[in-house]
């Protein structure tokens, strides 16, 4: 395997993913929900992502939002390379990637930023790497922005300690890349785990390798536990690292999680409660919920609202549906229990966006209209869009040529600021003017055509 930094491996690249929670309107989303005032995007804006992998989600989001200046950071030449390769190809021209670390990236000539975000790399990098990312938003990001970080925590990821150093210590000493390194280390570990092992035995992810194999990508499996600096962290870690460095906590990214009702049941809410320190309390959310990956996201001295300005700016906010309106299941399992929201409210929502996004205050007269609007994007049947409609084609085009490609994207284009996960099918026939088939695809057809595609 190559290494660099501090044991981070570099010979495979990482996937060509797209998050759509590190969109500047989801973390508009999440700051106002949680009644903090987002960054002013009247005049433009500037967003930058550290750790940036291939670059499929700065190029989406530079191509959506044509009036942001988009940075990206990786040490990895494939990945920037990648990321280049996208953006000639779909004429992408507001998106910098630069090839450096985090600590030489510190020192580069960037424009303050409204949004920084790092996703999954914070838990991957050993502590020299985590001070160098910590040192690059205390300098770049402006007061009143907003930092999004995802990382593994604890105790989750406790049941998986043993496996993921057994294998990464094995796959350092076995041949070839470190997806072979990976994949024969872990068949040293099912055999152990056979044998009896007993450290290995509550391995959860031992466990699902062996019943959904084709649910692990080898470049998700590298990059998640082969690396020497890799550690989970519990949130009463993490926040005094950010507050360090002027951050505050608001809120997280995964949307549910802002809302005490939907993930704990009445016997958990009511411990918590009685958790006066907000820290601590949030740690034994973490251990109520077994939190697993915490998607933070903090800010620089923004202004809180009060409730009436945060219930005015979220209907003035843009949402879409997140999948064809036949698709909204109206209930979904939680950390609490099942969760219905199957209402009248929620039904006349669901038809109002079914004919494209628009602003919440447009979409039905109802005294529960917000109430229900954010249930259905905290459990992922709408989400927050940009207001505008700007031109995907040409992003779209290049990301269809990819198909079966080396280079495969299975992400489409929104002209309001986001992308939907697509497979190779459906952006096959988008690709050569194909009908959609209603059997195979129910419902997409329209909800595509709802966006303009």
């Amino acid at each position: 395997m190559t290494r660099d930094l501090g044991g981070y491996v570099t010979d495979i690249p990482y996937l060509r993913d797209f998050k759509a929670m590190l969109a500047p309107a989801w973390l508009d989303h999440v700051a106002l929900v949680c009644g903090v005032e987002p960054p002013d995007r009247r005049n433009g804006f500037a967003w930058c992502d550290l750790g940036c992998g291939q670059g499929v989600t700065a190029n989406i989001l530079a191509a959506t939002h044509p009036q942001g200046a988009l940075h990206g950071i990786d040490f990895m030449p494939a990945h920037i390379e990648h990321g280049r390769r996208l953006a000639a190809d779909a004429g992408v021209t507001n998106l910098r990637l630069d090839l450096v670390d985090f600590a030489a990236a510190t020192g580069l000539d960037l424009p303050p930023f409204d949004y920084i975000v790092a996703h999954g790399v914070y838990s991957w990098i050993d502590a020299q790497g985590q001070a160098a990312l910590r040192g690059f938003i205390d300098r770049h990001l402006k007061p009143g922005g907003l930092v999004y970080i995802s990382y593994n925590a604890m105790p989750g990821w406790a049941r998986d300690l043993p496996f993921q150093r057994l294998v990464r210590d094995l796959g350092r000493t076995l041949p070839g890349d470190a997806a072979a390194g990976f994949a024969a280390a872990a068949g040293i570990a099912r055999a152990l785990a056979d044998a009896g092992a007993p450290a290995l035995l509550p391995s959860a992810t031992l466990a699902d390798l062996q019943a959904r194999p084709q649910d692990y990508a080898p470049a998700y499996l590298v990059h998640e536990f082969m690396h020497a600096g890799w550690r989970p962290l519990y949130v009463t870690e993490m926040r005094p690292q950010m507050a360090a460095i002027g951050l505050a906590p608001v809120g997280s990214a995964t949307l549910i999680e802002n809302f005490d009702a939907l993930v704990f049941g009445e016997a958990a809410r009511a411990i918590l409660r009685d958790i006066a320190d907000p820290d601590t309390r949030e740690l034994v959310g973490d251990f109520l919920l077994d939190q697993r990956l915490r998607c933070d996201v903090f800010d620089r001295g923004n202004r809180r609202l009060d409730p009436a300005e945060r219930a005015r700016r979220l209907l003035a906010t843009s949402y879409a549906l997140a999948r064809p309106a036949a698709a909204i299941r109206y209930s979904t399992a939680t950390p609490a229990g099942e969760c219905d929201y199957d209402s009248p409210t929620a039904r006349a929502i669901v038809g109002a966006l079914a004919a494209g996004p628009r602003p919440a205050h447009e979409l039905i007269p109802s005294p529960d209209l917000l109430e229900t609007l954010l249930t259905l994007c905290a459990a992922g049947e709408a989400m927050p869009v940009e207001p505008g409609h700007v031109p995907v084609a040409a992003l779209n085009r290049a990301i269809s040529r990819r198909i079966a490609g080396a280079e495969e994207i299975g992400w489409l284009a929104l002209p309001c600021g986001t992308a939907i996960a697509a497979d190779r099918g459906l952006l096959g026939l988008l690709r050569d003017g194909g009908q959609i088939d209603g059997e195979r695809y129910p419902g997409w057809r329209d909800f595509l055509a709802s966006f303009g595609i």
